[in-house]
């Protein structure tokens, strides 16, 4: 029996099974982004009373390119939240849908770890924000102290701040590295007003020396979109000579 084949067996069996309330595809076939290297990236999600059962009995069918989670329901409504050790999690779930949904929930909950929730959308910005800021200034001293390797490290660490600063505007997760440009391109970014292209390019440029010039206009553009989203406090928050350092002052 194929990969396929035995997926769709797996399929009926949870569809079947009254324990199961949801069952689904992570990964990038979750995604609709599989390669021929692609795994089976499976999650069942469980009524309460048999989740240790399930995860023993899905333990053993977990050999590649089949791999499962197991949650139980009170787990899985709990799994990856804002400011817990899973919260990296996040990015899986989105744009995922449930192949069974036996409650209606499952989806909604997939919905909900794959974005930013509303009320937590300012401070989460406002906080990558912060990172992004202080990312760019560290990698600016580097260069005028004469330090190359630190300026290109700290630089590099500002590239996840600012996305999580781009998507969380728009209560978006950032997404896995290896999908960007595919969610860029197919899910366009509404109020960061950059083509694609031309914000991959940018990044590439960042990451191949922390080109000054380069770091300089796109944190321009930064502080001129997000003034306009009112996060201009988190600027003003800095002293008015480090933001004239990183835009005007500092040539290289």
């Amino acid at each position: 029996m194929g990969h396929k084949e035995s997926f769709s067996k797996l399929v009926k069996e949870a569809k079947k099974d009254p324990d199961i309330i949801g069952f689904f595809l992570n990964g990038s076939r979750g995604k609709n982004q599989e390669t021929k290297f692609s795994d089976y990236d499976i999650e069942v999600v469980v009524k309460d009373k048999v989740a240790n059962q399930y995860k023993d009995k899905y333990k053993k069918k977990n050999k590649p390119p089949f791999g499962f989670s197991v949650f139980s329901i009170s787990e899985f409504r709990k799994h990856a939240e804002i400011g817990s050790p899973f919260e990296w999690d996040r990015a899986s779930y989105t744009h995922v849908k449930a192949i069974v949904d036996k409650t209606g929930e499952i989806q909604k909950l997939i919905d909900e770890k794959g974005k930013i929730p509303k009320d937590k959308v300012r401070e989460y910005v406002a906080g990558a924000l912060d990172g992004y800021i202080n990312y760019v200034y560290r990698s600016l001293k580097c260069f005028r102290d004469g330090n190359p390797v630190g300026a290109r490290l700290e630089a590099s660490r500002s590239i996840h701040s600012f996305l999580d600063v781009i998507f969380g505007l728009e209560e978006r997760v950032t997404p896995y590295y290896k999908y960007l440009e595919w969610e860029l391109e197919k899910y366009p970014l509404k109020k960061f007003p950059m083509k694609p292209k031309d914000l991959i390019k940018t990044l590439l440029r960042i990451l191949e020396d922390a080109d000054i010039k380069t770091q300089q206009k796109l944190f321009s553009f930064v502080e001129k979109v997000f003034r306009k989203e009112k996060f201009g406090f988190v600027f003003d928050s800095w002293e008015v000579g480090s933001i004239e350092f990183l835009i005007k002052t500092f040539k290289r």
